[in-house]
């Protein structure tokens, strides 16, 4: 089989995570429409949202062996179907049940997903010994942006199902079509008996890394909160019920992309762990701006409101743009294992984590408001600074 060129295949890698992005992002602009459809209050659709714990951590723990073993190509396909197919039911259906299988399978596909491209970035990296991993993240980003935008132009113009339904096949089929094309350099089937792992290497071999574990949840969880809450909180908190309410998530994605794609320019003059501080304080302080304006601007002021989101919400999102990416890269460095491992076990602690703080954020908006409950990120964001410590090494 003839191999694909290397920027070829850097241009297949981006697209797929560009896809990535804008697949599974696609509802979350609309998850207003998707609460309405199911009747519940902030608290009850919180807790669904978090039982997508199950289903990640089902995936976390073994998919990194299923690719190290299987290959890349099959388990890209399989959640390839599995996330278009789920993303269909879940904003199409009005049962809390139906919902909740399909919120656990959706979260195992992503995350099986996830760990696949990751791994098979980390892959080309190896091989052209050049920085891909954060650039990467920011084509996920552009994904998410481009698909946020035509899901808030969409919003009372076309039905939820129908604009998902279309763009999920759609979309299932370029995947397809780039995945086929990279086989030649997808990750193949381990043959080495030495450096094969069983099923119950799973937990054997299972290493906690305390600091980046930390590290990344406390890098990663704004960008969950901004995907999970932020048009709601721009709709019911501050009033704005027009497709408006996704401006401050598509600033901050947008914010990202362009951290993402550019920080690498400052790594020549500024230490990773100098930027890791920095981006996390700025992070933190602006958002923080922006939730108190909220509480103290007048109600009646809706427009003077948004546009103080929307700059803290963009300063918020360059911040932290290449804090999580980063955690990653010194994670794979500081492990001797395949990286589909390392990125699943990583994923693990991290996906218990989020899971606890999400019913923390989704109970405290549900007893006080979510302007309260989008202070926990911040917190989060503010003790990334004691975890820096990590990218010493680097």
């Amino acid at each position: 089989m003839k191999s694909l060129q290397t920027k070829v295949e850097l241009n297949y890698l981006m697209l797929l995570f560009f896809l990535f992005g804008f697949l599974i992002m696609s509802w979350v602009p609309r998850l207003p429409e998707v609460k309405a459809n199911l009747g519940l209050s902030n608290g009850e659709f919180g807790s669904l949202i978090g039982t997508s714990v199950v289903g990640a951590l089902i995936a976390l723990l073994t998919v990194g062996h299923l690719v190290h073993n299987y290959g890349a190509k099959l388990v890209m396909r399989i959640a390839a179907f599995a996330m278009a197919i789920t993303l269909i039911l879940l904003t199409s259906t009005h049962s809390t049940l139906i919902f909740l299988i399909g919120n656990i399978i959706l979260a195992g596909a992503i995350s099986s997903f996830h760990i696949s491209i990751n791994a098979q970035g980390f892959d080309y990296q190896d091989r052209t010994k050049s920085s891909v991993i954060t650039l990467l993240s920011g084509y996920w980003s552009s994904g998410a942006l481009t698909t946020a935008i035509v899901s808030g132009l969409l919003v009372n113009r076309i039905p939820l199902h129908i604009h998902i339904t279309i763009l999920s096949l759609v979309i299932l089929l370029i995947m397809l079509f780039a995945i086929k094309s990279m086989d030649s350099q997808l990750l193949k089937p381990n043959h080495d008996v030495e450096a094969d792992y069983k099923i119950s290497d799973i937990f054997k071999g299972f290493r906690i890394d305390g600091l980046v574990s930390g590290a990344l949840l406390c890098a990663v969880y704004l960008e969950f909160a901004v995907g999970d809450w932020a048009a709601i909180f721009v709709k019911e908190d501050v009033g704005i019920k027009s497709g408006l309410n996704t401006l401050p998530y598509i600033l901050f994605t947008f914010a990202m992309i362009i951290g993402r794609l550019r920080v690498h320019n400052l790594y020549s003059r500024f230490s990773i762990q100098f930027l890791v501080k920095l981006g996390s304080l700025v992070s933190g302080i602006s958002f923080l701006i922006g939730i108190f304006a909220v509480r103290v601007i007048a109600p009646d002021d809706k427009m003077l409101i948004l546009l103080i989101l929307c700059i803290s919400f963009t300063a918020a999102g360059l911040g932290s743009s290449f804090l999580a990416p980063s955690v990653m890269n010194i994670a794979n460095s500081r492990s001797a294992s395949p990286a589909s491992i390392v990125l699943g076990q990583l994923g693990v602690i991290n996906v218990i984590a989020i899971f606890v703080v999400r019913l923390i954020i989704a109970w405290t908006a549900q007893a006080f408001s979510l302007s309260i409950a989008l202070i926990i990120p911040v917190l989060l964001l503010f003790m990334v600074p004691y975890f820096s410590k990590i990218f010493k090494r680097l």
